[in-house]
């Protein structure tokens, strides 16, 4: 697992109750069909956004992404620890999995 420190300059936030608003199905969110989720990210790196905030599909957090080609060399992108974890147990740990 590695830890990074991250800036950004124009970031979207999104939270659930927007997403049917880019026409994305709720009821479908968690599955692999990623056409519409991919559009609106390729949206917004077109308009320039460095970064999209989003609910994730399967956990109870938000995600990150980056469109590295809009991220500023100003901005911060860096490692600043590295542990290696036994995924299955930290997720089993952290309630992640049965």
């Amino acid at each position: 697992m590695t830890r990074l420190a991250v800036s950004t300059a124009r970031t979207v936030r999104l939270v659930r109750a927007d997403l049917p608003d880019f026409g994305i199905d709720l009821g479908r969110y968690g599955e692999r069909d990623y056409a519409q989720t991919q559009s609106v990210g390729a949206a917004l790196a077109f308009l320039g956004f460095d970064g999209l905030i989003a609910p994730s599909a399967r956990w109870t957090c938000d995600n990150l992404m980056i469109f590295t080609e809009n991220h500023a060399l100003s901005e911060r992108l860096e490692p600043v620890s590295e542990e290696e974890i036994e995924w299955r147990e930290w997720a089993q740990e952290n309630g992640l999995l049965p």
